[in-house]
This record gives structure tokens, C-alpha cells and sequence, in this order.
């Protein structure tokens, strides 16, 4: 059994009142990564959410 390397997502997390933010995180499962955060953000409740993004897109949102 081999163990996963980490590695990097990018994920715009957006709050209850709509205001949003990009991030980058080092993960070792990214699936079980954003299902935490989406439950999180479903918790919050409002305009809350978590969603993965592209490198691209981060770089973009960043500048």
C-alpha cells in the first residue's frame, strides 16, 4: 500500500453574507477536503459554500 503524496487545490470559499475569498491548501484526500468544507459552509447556512476551483482561477481572482 502506497501513501498519496499531498497536494494543492485551490478553493474560493464564500461566506453567509455573500463576501468571498480564494485559498490554496495542501491536502492528502482533496475529495474528503471540500466535503468538509462544504459541510461547514452548509452549517453557516446564508449564501455560504465552498467550491473547488482551478489553478487558473485562482491565479486570476489573486491579482
Amino acid at each position: 500500500m502506497s501513501i498519496a503524496a499531498p497536494r494543492d487545490i485551490y478553493v474560493r470559499h464564500t461566506g453567509k453574507e455573500g463576501n468571498s475569498y480564494v485559498n490554496q491548501h495542501r491536502v492528502w484526500d482533496a475529495d474528503r477536503f471540500i466535503a468538509a468544507q462544504q459541510a461547514e459552509a452548509a452549517k453557516a447556512g446564508g449564501k455560504a459554500k465552498a467550491e473547488q476551483i482551478t489553478e487558473e482561477q485562482y491565479r486570476a481572482a489573486r491579482k
